[in-house]
């Protein structure tokens, strides 16, 4: 009787054995498929009175998986869009950079135009305007002109005398009353005949800064003549004579000595008068 006893409950329990590994088993095959098996029983057991305080809340173990330390992939899955989204937010701000620049480069360039198109407008009427007086200094006589001219600023009274021709330049700088002034205008109008500018605007600074460099202008324009050839000397001192003999003598006096006698000989050649009137003066 026993021994039949022990064989029932051994059946009995090697069903209940079997069962329940069979219950497991499908229970871990239902989770691994996605379909959320301890989920659904730990919100089954919660709702009853004893058990919930037995299994862990679900939400409890969501939090902690979501804190779990080793979720490094989603984590570098996330990490990877912001960078992405980053990298893509710089590469616009690049490409609005580079239309910004190519924007100031076409507003500089349009800017050197206009400002071109100013100067060259500018220039154009210096030009006309020097012409124009240039052209009412040539039909006057050289006294007169050469008063107007010494009454004007040096660089203006430079680059007017630019415009007339070399023998009226003589003439009005011959009958200029400053000796300086004319020293000076002489000297300019040799400097402004060796620049290639064509700018009226940065010719007349050119022309300003050549003035601020002269510091005894009669000594140099004496100088200058008599570095001159000796026959173009004389003709010069000869038109000075005679419309402003002090600036003619001032210069002499100036030249040194060998210079001197060979502008005085070429004068001989054509008015030996003269040139004896000025040696006198020289003696004296």
């Amino acid at each position: 009787m026993d021994e039949k006893q022990r064989g029932k409950l051994g059946s009995i329990l090697f069903w209940v054995i079997s069962l329940l590994i069979t219950v497991i088993l499908v229970l871990f095959l239902a989770d691994f498929v996605g379909f959320p098996v301890w989920k659904t029983l730990q919100d089954w057991g919660n709702k009853l009175p004893i058990v919930n305080h037995i299994i862990p809340d679900s939400t409890a173990t969501k939090d902690e998986k979501s804190n779990d330390p080793y979720d490094w992939k989603s984590k570098y899955v996330e990490n990877q869009s912001i960078l992405k989204k980053k990298d893509q937010q710089i590469d616009e701000l690049k490409k609005q950079l580079m239309a910004d620049q190519n924007d100031i480069k076409v507003l500089k360039k349009s800017n050197e135009n206009l400002q071109k198109q100013l100067e060259d407008k500018q220039t154009k009427e210096v030009q006309e305007k020097v012409k124009q007086i240039a052209g009412i200094y040539s039909s006057m006589p050289a006294s007169k002109a050469a008063a107007m001219i010494g009454a004007m600023p040096l660089e203006e009274a430079a680059l007017t005398m630019s415009q007339l021709d070399q023998e009226l330049q003589g003439s009005i700088i011959g009958s200029m009353k400053d000796v300086k002034k004319a020293a000076q205008i002489t000297l300019l109008l040799k400097e402004i005949a060796s620049l290639n500018e064509t700018n009226q605007m940065v010719l007349q600074q050119q022309v300003h800064e050549l003035a601020l460099k002269q510091e005894n202008p009669t000594e140099i324009l004496a100088e200058t003549i008599a570095g001159m050839p000796a026959a173009q000397s004389a003709e010069l001192i000869k038109t000075m004579m005679g419309t402003n003999s002090q600036v003619a003598m001032s210069l002499l006096k100036n030249i040194n000595t060998s210079s001197r006698s060979q502008i005085l000989t070429e004068i001989s050649k054509s008015d030996a008068k003269l040139a004896a009137t000025i040696a006198a003066n020289l003696n004296n």
